[in-house]
């Protein structure tokens, strides 16, 4: 539930943070000023943010109908249906002149525990067996197992989860075999990029990014 709360120059008496009734002579001019600031800001974000809202029903259901599109095109011309992809498309408009780039990312979600397992493991099999190609592979598995914020790095796993076809040390394929059960799709996230052309040929991203504008 939202407590926020704006004071005005009707107001004989503004609240402060502490609960403590401030009469309004009493307020210094510069907090005036930031309350009117504030709350012109506060107001301007909540409609910003649902017009973002409703702008991105509007990309996924537009990456919808071209996914849709793209499969009934696929199937035409090669008399088959197309295999489900992870759902990255391009597409244009008619002269090309506009230019769509859809990413549908799976958010992948890690059990603690077959985690905590999983790496004790691969650090058993790693103190048990110090070659030069495994070098490589414990540093790859110390900055996938933290990475700089102090998480899961996906990307790392997943290369860590390709030597199973190459290393056969029970700890190492026991290891990986946790780390598949332990992953699972929380949801699916959705990045667009839209870009227009401009006269020297060349593609303009329209600027989506608020702390790039």
């Amino acid at each position: 539930m939202k407590s926020v709360k704006f004071h005005t120059t009707k107001d004989n008496v503004w609240r402060n943070a502490s609960g403590d009734l401030v009469p309004f002579n009493f307020v210094p001019q510069s907090d005036k000023k930031k309350e009117v600031l504030s709350a012109k800001m506060y107001k301007a974000a909540l409609l910003a943010e649902a017009t973002l809202k409703s702008f991105h029903q509007q990309l996924s259901s537009a990456f919808d109908t071209v996914s849709d599109l793209i499969k009934e095109e696929y199937q035409l011309k090669h008399k088959k249906q197309k295999k489900q992809g992870k759902g990255s498309i391009t597409w244009f408009n008619f002269d090309r002149s506009i230019k769509i780039e859809a990413d549908m990312n799976e958010i992948v979600k890690w059990d603690n525990a077959l985690m905590t397992e999983a790496l004790a493991l691969l650090n058993s099999y790693l103190s048990k067996n110090l070659t030069e190609a495994n070098a490589l592979l414990a540093g790859l598995v110390q900055s996938a197992f933290a990475n700089s914020r102090g998480m899961i790095d996906n990307a790392k796993v997943f290369q860590i989860l390709k030597y199973q076809d190459k290393i056969k040390n029970k700890d190492f394929q026991k290891s990986c075999e946790l780390m598949k059960s332990a992953q699972s799709i929380d949801k699916t996230k959705l990045y667009m990029r839209i870009w227009e052309k401009q006269e020297d040929g060349q593609y303009r991203n329209i600027n989506l990014n608020f702390s790039s504008i």
